[in-house]
């Protein structure tokens, strides 16, 4: 659980002059910038194919040393890239197809 954060999110007028162009995007933002969440989801409002969220992980999920007896993950989704550019950054957009 997150716990109590707030948000705030400036109002947008109810209609854009143009629609924002519609494509896929997803952002991830550390939970430490609640105010580059806010930054994002303002300049993303509307567009129905970019998610922004915050990063939910805490840590590394196994605290075993010993492997497991049957390897259950089919691939392991973090990248040491992604990782840095949102420990030294605040946020990291994830291509299509890569989530």
């Amino acid at each position: 659980m997150l716990g109590a954060m707030t948000l705030l999110i400036p109002s947008r007028p109810a209609h854009r002059s143009t629609p924002a162009p519609s494509r896929r995007a997803l952002f991830i933002v550390s939970r430490d910038l609640p105010e580059r969440y806010n930054s994002l989801a303002y300049a993303f409002d509307g567009d129905r194919g970019v998610r922004v969220i915050f990063d939910r992980r805490r840590a590394e999920r196994r605290q075993q040393t010993r492997a497991p007896l049957i390897e259950r993950r089919h691939e392991d989704r973090r990248s040491a890239d992604r990782d840095w550019t949102l420990r030294s950054a605040g946020w990291v957009q994830i291509p299509p197809g890569s989530e």
